[in-house]
Order: C-alpha cells, then sequence, then structure tokens
C-alpha cells in the first residue's frame, strides 16, 4: 500500500485543467464561464504586524474556507482511478494506492507500469 497526501490540496488546482473537467461532466457554456470568473485573476497578499506584501495572481487555487473550493477539488481529483491500474482508494486529499506484490521490486514495476 502507497498513502498520498495531498498538502494544500486547494492549492494544487490547475484552473484550466479544473475548466476542462466541468466541461467534461457537461456544464454548458453560461456555467463554464461563470466558473472562469469565478477563477480568474484573483488576487492574494498576506498581512502580517501591519505590514502588507505585493499582491501576487493565483493562477493555481480554490478558494478555501468557500462551499465551493472542496466540490471544486474533489471534481478536479475523481478521475484519478481511470489514471492508474491499480486498487485506488480515495478521502478528500488523501488517497491509497493498493498493489499486490511479494517485494518492493514487483510492487514498484507495477506502479511504474
Amino acid at each position: 500500500m502507497v498513502l498520498l497526501d495531498l498538502q494544500k490540496a486547494l492549492d494544487t488546482v490547475d484552473h484550466g485543467i479544473l475548466i476542462q473537467k466541468l466541461k467534461a461532466l457537461g456544464l454548458d457554456e453560461s456555467a463554464l464561464n461563470w466558473f472562469r470568473s469565478y477563477l480568474h485573476e484573483r488576487q492574494l497578499s498576506v498581512e502580517i504586524s501591519g505590514l502588507t506584501s505585493a499582491t501576487a495572481t493565483i493562477i493555481c487555487r480554490v478558494p478555501q474556507g468557500s462551499i465551493l473550493g472542496p466540490m471544486l477539488f474533489i471534481i478536479y481529483v475523481n478521475d484519478i482511478p481511470s489514471a492508474v491500474k491499480c486498487k485506488l482508494l480515495l478521502y478528500a486529499d488523501d488517497s491509497a494506492l493498493i498493489v499486490p506484490g511479494n517485494n518492493t521490486m514487483e510492487i514498484q514495476q507495477e506502479l511504474s507500469n
């Protein structure tokens, strides 16, 4: 078993790929445009002890603290099982790949196929 935990999972979501996945789910163009607008050119700055950092444009990430953030992340990772040949268990940002084998070399070879 290989255990995976995506650190800062909501920060890993690529907007372009997410829009493609939403389109594949059948969202119409007006809904896709709404999501593009929701995600496009969001700005981020950090304030510590009264000092504010420069503003940066976010190109990957779904908003945290929103209802949509976790749901968009689930849509983003939901097709991972189709990309692996072994048994995969998904729970939020945690994953477990279950690969049978008698030794580490067999398991490593199975995972690399």
